[in-house]
C-alpha cells in the first residue's frame, strides 16, 4: 500500500511539474519499472524536486491548462499543497497514528473539494442526489459551508450559517478528511438526517 501511495504521489509531483513548465496538459508519468524499495523513494524524491522547481519559478497569475477555476498556475499551488497533505495524511494513517491536517491548509482543502473535485465527479458518477443539503461547521477556525446537492449533478456551495438537512461538526481537518471519505463519521458531530451523510459516504469516493 505505501508503495503504490509513493509511485502515485511522485507521478502526481512529476505530472503537475510538466504542466506548470509548460502551461500545457500533460500524459501522467509512469514509474519506472522495476523501482522499489529505496530506489522508488529516490525517484518520488527526484518528481517533488521537478514540481518544486516548477512553482518557484512560475507566474501564478500567468494561463495555464487546468481542471477547474482558475485557469492560471496558481491553480497548481493549491492543488499540490492539497494532494501532498492528504497523502502524507494517509502514509501516517498506514503506518501509525496520523497527525491532523493543519486547519487553514484543512479549510482551503474543502473549499476545493467542495467547488472542484465534488461537481468533477458527480458528473462523472451522478447519484441518487434530489436537492439534500449539508450544512459543514468548522470548530477551530471560521469556516462555514452549505452544500446543496440536486438532480443531473447540480452542485452549490455557500459560506453562510444556515441549517441544512443534515450538519457536521467538527475540526478543519475532520471535516476535510470526512468529504474524502478518509474518516468515519463517527469521527465528528453529526444532528440531522444521517442518512443523508451516509449516502455521501457510499457515493462520494476520492
Amino acid at each position: 500500500m505505501v508503495a503504490e501511495l509513493v509511485a502515485h504521489i511522485g507521478g502526481v509531483w512529476g505530472w503537475a511539474a510538466a504542466v506548470v513548465g509548460t502551461g500545457a496538459r500533460a500524459d501522467f508519468p509512469t514509474v519506472p519499472q522495476g523501482l522499489g524499495g529505496a530506489e522508488l523513494v529516490e525517484w518520488a524524491e527526484q518528481q517533488a524536486r521537478l514540481v518544486l522547481a516548477a512553482l518557484e519559478t512560475a507566474d501564478p497569475n500567468s494561463s495555464c491548462w487546468t481542471f477547474g477555476l482558475p485557469h492560471s498556475r496558481l491553480f497548481w499551488f493549491r492543488r499540490q499543497a492539497l494532494e501532498t497533505a492528504v497523502h502524507a495524511w494517509d502514509a501516517q494513517q498506514a503506518v501509525a497514528e496520523p497527525e491532523p491536517i493543519e486547519p487553514e491548509l484543512a479549510r482551503d482543502g474543502i473549499d476545493e473539494f467542495l467547488t472542484v473535485m465534488l461537481p468533477r465527479q458527480l458528473k462523472q458518477q451522478p447519484g441518487g442526489w434530489t436537492g439534500q443539503s449539508l450544512h459543514l461547521h468548522s470548530t477551530d477556525g471560521q469556516g462555514e459551508w452549505v452544500v446543496n446537492l440536486g438532480p443531473d449533478s447540480a452542485v452549490s456551495v455557500e459560506h453562510v450559517h444556515r441549517n441544512g438537512d443534515v450538519a457536521l461538526q467538527g475540526t478543519a481537518s475532520s471535516l476535510y478528511l470526512w468529504c474524502l471519505n478518509r474518516i468515519p463519521l463517527n469521527e465528528i458531530k453529526v444532528s440531522g438526517d444521517r442518512a443523508v451523510a451516509d449516502q455521501w459516504t457510499a457515493e462520494i469516493a476520492f
